[in-house]
């Protein structure tokens, strides 16, 4: 159960009127894009609403430019990047029908990178971002991200439950730069103590497989 609600939090950015790529749409995710690859937090909270709210699937809503900022500077932490494949609008939505995203958390769990599904929506108020929706990972990533953790939350209780309590509390990720530096140095540790190859399958659960 606790690898089921940790896949899902990471599931790591209305009235309809007719669906069409807008190029207003289009230049505000690709500017979203733009900034999120340079890590620029503050131009990414220029983008939002004051009241934004940001619905990670499995964690608790985050309310408000400052708890977004958390969140972005995990982003940031972990060199994540972003590709928008096929934005239309819908009224005061902004949807997309597919996200890949990289960085340095799912790099050290062995996952290059990481598929969301259909469906991420971007709600609109005056032109900025007021709602967010990510959609889940597509099954095969959630797959891989639930196998991953199958190996590391078990190493992480016994070599590290303050660190875990920490970072999952209610296990639920904590969101932000100091979080993300930590995760990488135990995602470190744990490769090293269990000899992960470049699959990020680790010795235990090859074995399990042989």
């Amino acid at each position: 159960m606790r690898t089921r609600c940790i896949v899902l939090a990471l599931a790591t950015l209305v009235p309809v009127a007719g669906c069409h790529q807008g190029p207003g749409a289009t230049d505000l995710l690709g500017r979203y894009q733009q900034l999120h690859e340079a890590g620029d937090v503050d131009g990414l909270l220029a983008l939002h609403t004051r009241e934004t709210v940001f619905l990670l699937p499995g964690q608790d809503p985050i309310r408000g430019k400052e708890a977004l900022r958390g969140l972005l500077e995990w982003d940031a932490t972990l060199g994540a990047r972003l590709e928008f494949r096929g934005i239309r609008v819908e009224g005061n939505t902004i949807v997309v029908d597919s996200i890949i995203e990289r960085s340095r958390f799912f790099e050290a769990l062995g996952i290059p990178e990481v598929r969301y599904g259909k469906g991420t929506r971007f709600v609109l108020e005056d032109g900025l971002i007021a709602e967010t929706r990510p959609a889940n990972f597509d099954d095969e990533t959630a797959r891989r991200i639930r196998q991953a953790f199958d190996d590391l939350l078990p190493w992480l209780s016994d070599n590290h439950p303050d660190d875990m309590a920490r970072l999952l509390p209610g296990g639920k990720f904590r969101y932000d730069a100091e979080s993300a530096r930590r995760w990488l140095e135990l995602l470190a540790e744990w490769r090293a103590a269990n000899d992960a190859g470049p699959s990020g399958q680790t010795s235990r659960s090859r074995n399990s497989t042989s």
